[in-house]
């Protein structure tokens, strides 16, 4: 009879931890993590961002926050759906999800659509920027850029640090 040894036994631990923390993480893919947040929380800008911070990074959520809190029942940074750069319209099926880049701690997904206002139907980009600190992380979402390229995270900030002290 074979009895492992300490150090194999170890080994066996140490290799359960490590394969444990990488399955931590239910997906990988950052063009399905963007579409699943798209998905759960399409109007993430104006619910209360406790719902979301543990799927975005600190900055985004800071960010958030500060807008959630500012804008009861008035309007703040944020004047236009973040997906659509729009106040009016809607985004119409098909939506697609695909990895632009991937750095391994960053990915950039583009977000592709029809966006329908009246009869009108065109197809428009967003994009999602997700981070993570390392390649055994989890996705988080980090900015949104609307179809006009704007930084979202940026907007918000731009916006407290012009108008937030009047507030």
């Amino acid at each position: 009879m074979n009895v492992p040894t300490i150090n194999a036994v170890a080994c066996l631990v140490m290799f359960a931890a490590m394969r444990s923390a990488s399955a931590a993480c239910e997906i990988d893919d950052p063009a399905v993590v963007a579409k699943a947040f798209y998905d759960k929380h399409p109007n993430f800008s104006s619910e209360d961002p406790a719902r979301i911070r543990k799927i975005v990074t600190p900055r985004f959520f800071d960010a958030l926050d500060r807008e959630y809190k500012c804008a009861q029942g008035q309007i703040c940074a944020i004047e236009a759906d973040p997906w659509t750069d729009a106040q009016d319209g809607s985004i119409g099926k098909p939506v697609e999800f695909a990895t632009a880049s991937n750095s391994g701690v960053e990915a950039k997904v583009s977000m592709t659509y029809t966006f329908v206002l009246g009869k009108k139907h065109e197809q428009k980009h967003a994009t999602l920027v997700l981070q993570r600190e390392a390649p055994t992380e989890c996705w988080r979402m980090d900015d949104l850029m609307g179809p006009r390229g704007d930084s979202l995270v940026r907007g918000i900030e731009q916006w407290f640090k012009e108008y937030g002290s009047a507030l």
